[in-house]
């Protein structure tokens, strides 16, 4: 009598093949064996749970909120760290003829960002737009009376050290780093981790084109240097460039690069000895948006402070962004944009 043990096992990828028994007697005219071959399927990866509103991708957690970082851009200060880790960056003027970056981190992490540096209303007022903590370390004599007629989620590093370290190979005060993580102990110590899931952008779909005319080259003249975005068509990103030259992270080498460049055009008014600015956030504006080596000219509107800033086309349509980073570079509306 012959005992045959059949063993099959089925799921995602590759089966174990059973031993074959000791005991088994095969017939004299059968010179070839069945093989029973376990079927191997393939399995789709496992589609993200949610999508980050601020750069369209996939993650599998939703953050608790935005956490926005005022990064220095004083000579001093370059390069930074950090930027490249954050899904959505601003360039903003401030005085001296020099800008600031506030950089938003949702799902984004990095080990180091800096430097940081000291808050300005309208920088406040960016990152109230995403509810986001608000992180500064000091600030300009009108943040501090904004500070104390408004309730605004914020750290001061000039009152909670324990979250920033200096970079002793710079000079103050341009050596002010910290990172995510020490940026969530302390929004925990603190009692800020409220749950806030921003309204954000609309993405278009994968293999959706941007209309519009051609625009591989992107220059904005900004008064402490030229601003440059060059299309590389192998990444799909707008490579950044300062007077010609690549504008890399410090910390990761990498050149920083964008898979969206949005222009915002503002009213700026320089207000008091100092040269500090009002930055007109509220009203509606020109925009163009730069994606895909393509550009699609529009409008901005904002109706209050907290609400959110909206970027239309032509015909009135929200602006769909490419899924990934994306700088929003406010200009003066004296300078002169230029791009082909």
């Amino acid at each position: 009598m012959s005992i045959i043990v059949l063993a099959s096992f089925q799921g995602c990828g590759r089966g174990t093949s059973p031993e074959k028994p000791v005991d088994v007697i095969e017939e004299a005219n059968n010179n070839e064996t069945e093989e029973n071959e376990d079927d191997e399927t393939e399995t789709a990866p496992l589609k993200p749970k949610f999508t980050c509103p601020m750069d369209g991708e996939g993650i599998d957690e939703m953050p608790v909120r935005p956490v926005a970082v005022t990064i220095d851009n004083y000579k001093g200060a370059r390069p930074q760290s950090g930027l490249d880790k954050a899904d959505l960056v601003y360039e903003v003027p401030v005085e001296g003829g020099i800008t600031r970056y506030l950089a938003i981190f949702f799902h984004g992490k990095t080990d180091i960002i800096g430097p940081v540096r000291s808050a300005r209303p309208y920088l406040i007022d960016i990152s109230r737009e995403w509810n986001a903590v608000y992180i500064h370390a000091g600030q300009s004599p009108q943040a501090q009376t904004y500070f104390k007629n408004t309730s605004v989620a914020h750290i001061n590093e000039m009152f909670h050290p324990s979250g920033f370290w200096r970079d002793k190979s710079r000079r103050a005060p341009h050596n002010l780093y910290s990172s995510t993580d020490n940026l969530w102990r302390e929004i925990e110590k603190l009692g800020l981790d409220k749950n806030s899931v921003p309204e954000g952008f609309e993405f278009r779909n994968e293999g959706e084109a941007l209309k519009g005319a051609a625009a591989a080259e992107l220059l904005i003249p900004y008064s402490y240097g030229k601003v440059g975005y060059s299309y590389d068509a192998q990444t799909e990103e707008y490579k950044r460039f300062l007077n010609g030259n690549p504008y890399n992270d410090l910390t990761s080498g990498v050149q920083l690069s964008a898979a969206n460049v949005i222009v915002q055009q503002v009213s700026v008014r320089a207000f008091d000895s100092e040269g500090r600015l009002e930055v007109d956030l509220i009203g509606e504006g020109k925009a163009w948006l730069f994606s895909e080596g393509r550009v699609q000219e529009g409008t901005w509107r904002k109706d209050t402070v907290t609400e959110r800033t909206w970027f239309y086309d032509e015909s009135g349509a929200q602006m769909r962004l490419k899924t990934g980073q994306t700088w929003i570079q406010l200009v003066p509306r004296k300078v002169q944009v230029s791009y082909k």
